[in-house]
């Protein structure tokens, strides 16, 4: 199969012209004095012929061809002498010189198609993926969170678009994501493929109104593997057993992310706001996360039960100890807040020995306890975690601005004394109890 390489630029043995025949190609003799020397046929304009000091000898084409952008001179080999004939290697020239001008070669192309045909070929996966990470807007025209625009990054930047890199847009083919998509799966990384799928889809639909290509390629591809549905809500036994995995006894001590974890189980917060939750956002026994920092983009005031400013106390003190001079309150070194989940995590897990469960879980278990445990209503719980459906959503949403901040408080009081009574701990606080419902 023919292989192209770019046209060499540097100097050899003065190239020699030739009418090329069966018996003028058997003659021809390998160089003394260069590595090799080349022959140009007079008869298929481009064809060469290039004999080594070993005595080997290969076919080669020039064309001209349309890489990021510029139009460059490149070499085609054709194949070996003798296995290919002088008459074989005149027709996979021809062949090269057609493909050449079906759209690789500037000559005879109109001024304005070249231009287009240009621009396409500059905008190639790779860099069509970067100014995507660049410029993206998702929901409410925000930019995605660090955390997400990292983990999109780190899956459009892996192996398995290696052959993409230089792919104009405009040439990936539904075939060639089911084909990535088919490795995943094959991996037994059905999961990861779901996610690979969502990222493609994401940035094919900004390239369509980038109008960067006109189809999506990934229109119409169902998710390739099985996922479960993300419903998990965690027993008394299992919040427990957290807790207690993050108990000083089990950590070390300033641990950042035992802190983290239990401000998530008493608060229901998002991950990414409690860890990077800023002094400057703390007032007396009330944190107002700013709407920059919120996944919906609506500002957001928490009320702070007593063993979550326990928590922050000992922070600050631990903070003070060392002269850190930071806006975090979670961090370990003052200029970025804490990252290190993935590691805090696992060992947590191993402390913690429970069914497999994700951070998102503590989230979604305060939700569902509240209301089945507390009683609690459900406008109060959605106030209490910035959550923008059901009662809060629609036209419901559009019309009821009520803070319900007493109901907050109430209600994350009355949780941290549900939560410390479970895990034994009730008499480090005063339990506050919701109003049950009749």
């Amino acid at each position: 199969m023919p292989t192209i390489a770019p046209a060499e630029t540097t100097k050899k043995a003065d190239p020699k012209r030739l009418q090329m025949t069966d018996a003028a190609v058997r003659k021809l003799k390998a160089p003394t004095d260069a590595p090799r020397c080349e022959y140009w046929d007079t008869t298929t304009k481009g064809l060469g012929l290039r004999v080594s000091q070993t005595g080997a000898r290969s076919w080669v084409m020039i064309v001209r061809t349309l890489k990021a952008g510029e139009w460059t001179q490149q070499r085609v080999t054709l194949g070996n002498y003798p296995a290919v004939s002088l008459a074989a290697a005149r027709v996979l020239a021809a062949d090269a010189k057609t493909k050449a001008e079906q759209g690789q070669n500037p000559a005879g192309v109109p001024k304005a198609q070249r231009k287009a045909m240009e621009q396409e070929s500059r905008d190639t996966f790779a860099a069509v993926r970067d100014e995507f990470l660049t410029k993206y807007r998702g929901r409410q025209n925000k930019r995605p969170a660090p955390r997400t625009l990292s983990e999109i990054k780190r899956v459009l930047d892996s192996d398995l678009f290696a052959d993409w890199r230089d792919l104009p847009m405009v040439k990936v083919t539904k075939r060639d994501v089911l084909d990535v998509l088919d490795v995943l799966v094959e991996r037994g990384s059905e999961v990861m493929a779901n996610r690979t799928l969502a990222y493609l889809g994401m940035l094919c639909a900004w390239c369509v109104d980038r109008e960067i290509i006109k189809a999506d390629p990934t229109d119409g591809i169902k998710k390739p593997g099985a996922e479960q549905s993300r419903a998990r809500v965690l027993s008394p036994a299992e919040l427990r057993a957290i807790w207690q995995g993050v108990a000083p006894t089990q950590v070390n001590h300033g641990d950042l992310f035992a802190g983290i974890i239990r401000i998530l189980m008493l608060t229901g917060q998002r991950s990414e706001e409690v860890a990077g939750m800023r002094w400057v956002e703390l007032d007396g026994d009330t944190w107002t996360l700013p709407a920059s920092r919120t996944k919906n983009g609506r500002g957001h005031i928490v009320p702070l039960s007593a063993p979550v400013l326990a928590i922050l106390a000992e922070r600050r003190a631990e903070q003070a100890a060392m002269k850190m001079q930071t806006e975090f309150v979670f961090t370990s070194f003052g200029p970025r807040p804490f990252s290190g989940w993935s590691k805090s995590k696992a060992r947590l897990d191993g402390r913690a020995n429970i069914a497999a469960w994700t951070i998102h879980d503590l989230r979604r278990t305060l939700a569902t306890r509240m209301a089945e445990d507390l009683r609690i209503p459900p406008h109060v719980i959605e106030a209490t975690i910035n959550h923008v459906s059901g009662s809060r959503g629609g036209v419901a949403g559009t019309y009821n601005r009520a803070l319900y901040l007493d109901e907050r408080k109430t209600a994350l009081d009355a949780w941290a004394g549900y939560v410390l009574r479970l895990v034994g701990d009730a008499e480090t606080t005063n339990v506050v109890e919701f109003a049950k419902a009749g």
